[in-house]
C-alpha cells in the first residue's frame, strides 16, 4: 500500500519560506498514484507546553490559522487531529498496522519539528520514512530546513531521503 502522510499544512505555518509547499503537494499528489492520503492538523491545546514553553497562542480548534491551506483537506483520504509533533498518532499508526505498511511517503511541514518527530517515530516503528524532501519545509527559513534534513539524511539513511 503507498500512502502518503501530508504533515500540517496548516494557513497558520505558511510563511515566507513555506508558501509555496501546498501548490507542490498538490502537483505531486495529481502526479503520482497514492493507495491512501493522509493530512494531519495539529491543534494547539489549552493545557499544551506549546503554550506555556514555547508561547504559541494560536493554532487552537477554532482558530483560522489552524485549519489546512487551500486544497490541502481535499486531497486527503483522511485528515487527523493531532496536538503533539509527531503525525503518528493511535489512529495513525493502527491504520499502518492494519494494513502491514513498511514505507510510508512524508511531505510537509515543519521539517524541523513534526517532519523530524514523525520521521523518527516512523523508523523506530519499523516503518521506512521516506521524506520528498522538496516538499518539506519549515517557518524558521531554509537554514534550519536543510539542517533539518541533514540530520533525517543521517538518523534514517540517505536513501531515504528523496
Amino acid at each position: 500500500m503507498k500512502i502518503l502522510l501530508i504533515v500540517d499544512v496548516q494557513d497558520g505555518y505558511i510563511n515566507e519560506f513555506t508558501q509555496r509547499i501546498p501548490k507542490e503537494i498538490e502537483k505531486h499528489v495529481h502526479n503520482f498514484n497514492y493507495d491512501l492520503v493522509i493530512a494531519t492538523r495539529f491543534i494547539n491545546k489549552s493545557d499544551s507546553l506549546h503554550k506555556s514553553e514555547l508561547n504559541m497562542k494560536d493554532m487552537t480548534m477554532l482558530s483560522p490559522h489552524a485549519k489546512l491551506a487551500e486544497n490541502i483537506g481535499s486531497l486527503a483520504d483522511i485528515v487527523i487531529m493531532k496536538s503533539t509533533y509527531t503525525s503518528l498518532t493511535v489512529d495513525v499508526a493502527k491504520l499502518l498496522e492494519k494494513n502491514q505498511v513498511r514505507e510510508v511517503y512524508v511531505a510537509g511541514l515543519n521539517t524541523d519539528t513534526s517532519i523530524m518527530a514523525t520521521a523518527l517515530e516512523l523508523f523506530d516503528k519499523g516503518i521506512k520514512p521516506k521524506i520528498l524532501s522538496n516538499l518539506c519545509g519549515t517557518i524558521h527559513g531554509e537554514q534550519a530546513n536543510s539542517a533539518a534534513l541533514e540530520i533525517l539524511k543521517n538518523a534514517l539513511g540517505e536513501n531515504n531521503i528523496l
